[in-house]
């Protein structure tokens, strides 16, 4: 999908949301700002870029400008529902990874000049050793135990690219907002991958430990029967 980067790009900050390129993120969008932004860019280009509130100040200025994290998802309005109150449900599907160049406020929404931060991906034959390796971790017996990579064999024995997948996977595999937002903020595949497979062998570690002592939870809660 083309993105002109040279106009502006609506900001739509939350606490708790981390969206990640080539994964959905369903949203509810009530307030009159943000029902604004959606129904202007719904008659534009249809980007939204996910942003993230930088600290706790925004408990208390969140009606005003709150300081926001530097890097954000560009999102494309993949489907979207307009109610009779005016509110919107939307599926927002993320597209690239950006960096903040610019905020422009003045309008009824922030909005930001953004600059890409992936502008030369790794083909799939530079990936191809991480995809293996990650497809072998995930063929482990006490892996195959685990809901999550039972979802997650059944993408990487399918055609998705593999950037797309690493990132589907970062989603499913990351426990808390800090760790998306770390994935968010890396531009390099190479490097994301790299951390997909440290947290399936030291999921894998965890299994065997737990199995070790006759336990059906593991450490981390984890069923495993």
């Amino acid at each position: 999908m083309h993105i002109d980067y040279n106009i502006p790009i609506p900001l739509f900050p939350l606490n708790a949301c981390v969206l990640l390129p080539n994964t959905l993120a369903p949203l509810h969008i009530f307030e009159d700002r943000y029902r604004k932004m959606v129904s202007r860019a719904l008659d534009s280009n249809g980007l939204i870029a996910m942003a993230t509130f930088k600290g706790e100040r925004w408990r208390q200025e969140y009606e005003g400008n709150p300081p926001i994290r530097s890097c954000v998802c560009i999102g494309y309005i993949l489907q979207h529902e307009r109610l009779p109150d005016g509110r919107y449900n939307i599926l927002l599907q993320g597209v690239a990874r950006a960096k903040i160049s610019q905020e422009i406020l003045g309008a009824a929404y922030r909005e930001a000049i953004l600059r890409p931060l992936e502008t030369d991906p790794p083909g799939e034959d530079m990936l191809a050793p991480c995809r293996e390796q990650i497809e072998k971790l995930l063929a482990d017996p006490l892996l195959k135990q685990w809901s999550k990579a039972q979802a997650v064999s059944n993408w990487i024995s399918s055609e998705i690219p593999t950037v797309a997948l690493i990132d589907q996977m970062v989603l499913s595999l990351c426990r808390c907002t800090e760790q998306r937002y770390s994935m968010l903020a890396e531009p390099c595949p190479c490097q994301r991958a790299e951390w997909v497979q440290k947290h399936l062998e030291q999921t894998r570690k965890t299994f065997y430990r737990a199995q070790s002592f006759g336990c059906s939870v593991s450490e981390q809660g984890l069923a495993l029967n």
